[in-house]
């Protein structure tokens, strides 16, 4: 059967989301056909071409003169259009050089007289006094990109993100009428993307795939799934099968009411999504139209299962059947599987008609999709990297890994090892069901997609890193390196809690781990405890500083306007995140608002009786309606714009003196003082005044953040070795030279002919005097060997292979030496 998997606009510019590529894997392995097309970054690339621009100043010279353009914004949409020829000129070299294409363009963007400047750029340059260099070339060609963004949401199409498209018509909608009546007034879905999709359809070579599977993975991909929906039906009939998958639909359509959906496609799956599919495939046969046979309940997934179902056949799904909404093979008590969704009794809409899994066939798909869980990982063979851009939002290192690469994306397994944060849809099955991927395939695949793109990025998509899988792949990365193979480097979402322990962390830097992003959310013991994220503050302390001591660069999430939380907890959280940029514990965060939703462990702790800091208000919903108000939401509003601008300015490694209240406005001070640079922004030391209590408000984050780092350091440096530990070497190999040896001095003939162990680790030499040629030689001999080794060795082996004593053993800890327990 024939498969054509669509990514609909917009996702990330600089990598493919994975989800069609885990499903095109899957399909391939059995059988199936499968084509995969991005058209986030086919539209995004469209749209800034030359063709593209050209449509888009028409348009907007079309509302110019038709008095469509508030006066406000007149002069500045008057540059954009007097600069239209310029634009036209550059948008097609500055694309190709954010897409890696001709270095040498850097000179020229730095050279240039005559420049289209927008808003931003414009500031760009002042920052630069006119002159900016060749370095400064991915950040001006961003800018340049950015203000084209601008004027299309200022002009033309208010819903335009870089990133995701009217992500407000798709969250938390009550009704779907509202969505298509801003989807048919959006100027970039009518105008460009469906044209595009007309003729890209209409030239497929492959002709008319029998399904077309869209994944929706956030709200703002809603409107591009409908266009590419609209325009696949009108192009190949109803002989093709369209269905609509990923976390949207998986988490914000769970309570669907209104049928009217389904005018777009034939089903949605939901979760993981494979059984789903198995599903439907199966009763398609590969022939039938639009499913049929699947309506009509035969005992489906027989022969992909090995179980026939007596009722329904399908598998957590939903489709339309005599104007009603089916909803078929949802576990009881999910709110998928209820006759009302989110509507309640009183909804326009009919009630929609549950059918219960027969016990047997459930079993048999969740066993299934474990398997698919564990061995299928994304199939890359369609993936053409040149085409993704690689734009630099921002100098910070951080901000500069997550946007200017090209990352693989893959994950160690799926669901949360933790699964316990009270704010997280811990109800849902990605975050609760947990399933280790089998290291194995996802190594093949990685290979082959490497072997194919050139590219050895990964980036880890899971939920939080589990480490024991992540020590697994670390040490086949390590038996790569040995063998001569080239290694990957990587990174991914973490919890800062104890299971990443300094030696932990020293190998998987050595093994490439490059960064890691992770959540602290409310940085107060209150807030911690709030959310459940167990860890407290000296925890989360011990290990940034385990992070810095190895060089790794570290991203926050951060949420305020938790329910429970006062003033003062907002303040004390935001100073200790404070501290932590002022002492270089983090490279960049971010503040989310916190949002109530339907499936949070919270919320089923608050129906049980529990959580009695919270009072929801559920209005209801025909569509999307995960997000839920709550009684004192909107008292938060006022902290939201002033805990942005603090942390923009603490990731410039600026402002970092100046205490969070003032930030909020809540300072009683006479005036703001100057900002001083960020100094100590990777390395420990420098103490950073602070003036919180001035504000009204005693806590001071950066003198909190020291104290624990003192703390920190000390545990670290002290700690016992363990007997059943496993020992590596991540230094350079060591060296024998003459005479007793201090770090700092020259080697001399030493007493009594000793001989000194000398070898690299991280820019300085090290040394140690083992008295004799003899204990040297043993030593270096058994040093050499263990770097060979990628799973280490026990520690009562390499002492016996050393002979080296214990104090000896555990001095070499500072300098190469990692012991794992």
């Amino acid at each position: 059967m024939q498969f054509l998997l669509v990514q609909p606009p917009f996702v990330q510019l600089n990598a493919p989301y994975p989800a069609v590529h885990y499903l095109a894997a899957w399909l391939r392995a059995r059988g199936h056909e499968a084509e995969v097309e991005d058209h986030s970054i086919e539209l995004y690339r469209l749209l800034f071409s030359r063709e593209g621009l050209a449509k888009l100043f028409d348009e907007v010279e079309r509302r110019r003169s038709e008095g469509l353009i508030p006066p406000a914004s007149r002069d500045e949409i008057d540059r954009y259009l007097s600069y239209r020829d310029l634009y036209q000129s550059w948008i097609g070299p500055v694309v190709e050089w954010l897409s890696g294409a001709d270095p040498a363009f850097a000179h020229r963007l730095a050279a240039a007289v005559e420049f289209p400047r927008g808003a931003r750029v414009e500031a760009f340059l002042e920052s630069r006094s006119g002159r900016p260099g060749p370095e400064d070339a991915s950040l001006l060609a961003s800018l340049m990109l950015e203000d084209l963004g601008d004027l299309v949401t200022h002009a033309v199409d208010e819903d335009f993100g870089t990133i995701q498209y009217g992500e407000r018509l798709g969250r938390s909608r009550d009704d779907f009428g509202q969505v298509l009546a801003s989807l048919e007034a959006s100027w970039l879905m009518r105008e460009l993307y469906r044209p595009w999709l007309r003729q890209r359809f209409a030239s497929r070579k492959a002709g008319a795939p029998r399904m077309v599977l869209v994944s929706l993975p956030f709200p703002g991909t809603l409107a591009g799934a409908l266009s590419c929906a609209t325009e696949a039906r009108a192009a190949f009939g109803a002989e093709t099968t369209i269905a609509f998958g990923g976390g949207y639909v998986s988490t914000e359509l769970r309570g669907l009411r209104d049928p009217a959906l389904f005018d777009y496609c034939d089903f949605l799956c939901f979760d993981a999504g494979y059984a789903s599919l198995a599903a439907i495939i199966e009763g398609m046969g590969g022939e039938g139209n639009r499913g049929e046979s699947i309506v009509a309940g035969e005992g489906l997934l027989s022969g992909a299962l090995g179980a026939v179902a007596e009722t329904a056949a399908l598998y957590r799904t939903m489709y339309r059947d005599d104007g009603r909404i089916v909803v078929e093979g949802f576990p009881e008590g999910d709110l998928a599987a209820g006759e009302e969704g989110c509507a309640g009794p009183h909804s326009p809409f009919p009630r929609r008609v549950p059918h219960r899994i027969d016990p047997a066939l459930a079993r048999a798909a969740a066993l299934m999709e474990a398997e698919a869980l564990r061995e299928s990982h994304p199939d890359y063979r369609d993936l053409r990297p040149s085409r993704y851009l690689r734009p630099l939002d921002s100098t910070n290192p951080m901000h500069r890994l997550w946007s200017e690469s090209p990352w693989l994306k893959y994950r160690l397994a799926q669901g949360c090892y933790w699964r316990r944060c009270s704010f997280c849809d811990t109800e849902l099955d990605y975050v609760r069901d947990y399933v280790n991927a089998d290291l194995a395939p996802l190594i093949a695949a990685m290979d082959a997609a490497s072997a194919k793109t050139g590219l050895r990025g990964i980036h880890f998509v899971d939920e939080a890193l589990p480490m024991a899988r992540l020590l697994a792949f670390a040490e086949e990365n390590r038996r790569r390196a040995i063998a001569g193979l080239s290694p990957w480097h990587f990174w991914g979402n973490v919890r800062f809690d104890a299971s990443w322990t300094p030696d932990r962390i020293e190998l998987l830097a050595f093994s490439g781990l490059v960064a890691v992003s992770g959540g602290i959310e409310v940085a107060t013991e209150k807030g911690l405890a709030m959310t459940d994220k167990g860890f407290d503050l000296a925890g989360l302390v011990r290990t940034l500083v385990a992070f810095r001591r190895a060089g790794i660069l570290v991203h926050a999430y951060l949420i305020y306007g938790f329910p429970g939380q006062d003033e003062a907890d907002i303040v004390e959280s935001a100073e200790f995140v404070r501290g932590l940029f002022a002492t270089g514990l983090v490279d960049s965060a971010f503040w989310h608002r916190f949002v109530l939703t339907r499936h949070s462990r919270m919320l089923a702790e608050w129906r049980e009786g529990g959580r009695p800091t919270i009072e929801p208000i559920d209005r209801g919903g025909s569509f999307a309606a995960n997000d839920l108000e709550f009684v004192g939401e909107k008292d938060f509003d006022r902290y939201g714009e002033g805990l942005d601008a603090a942390l923009g300015a603490w990731m410039e490694g600026e402002g970092l003196d100046r205490p969070a209240a003032e930030w909020m406005g809540l300072a009683k001070t006479g005036q703001s003082r100057a900002d001083k640079p960020r100094g100590g922004a990777r390395s420990h030391g420098q103490t950073h005044a602070s003036t919180a209590a001035s504000s009204g408000f005693a806590f001071d984050g950066p003198r909190r953040v020291e104290d624990l780092i003192v703390e920190a350091e000390t545990a670290l440096d002290a700690r016992p070795l363990s007997d059943e530990g496993h020992l590596h070497w991540i230094a350079g190999l060591p060296m024998m030279a003459a005479g007793k040896h201090q770090k700092g001095e020259e080697p001399g003939n030493g007493e009594g002919g000793g001989r000194v162990l000398r070898w690299a680790f991280r820019g300085d030499l090290e040394a140690r005097d083992l008295g004799t040629a003899l204990r040297a030689t043993r030593a270096a001999s058994a040093i050499s060997r263990l770097a060979r080794i990628p799973g280490g060795v026990p520690l009562r082996q390499f002492a016996e292979e050393s002979g080296l004593k214990e104090k000896e053993i555990s001095d070499l800890r500072t300098s190469g030496l990692v012991i794992l327990p």
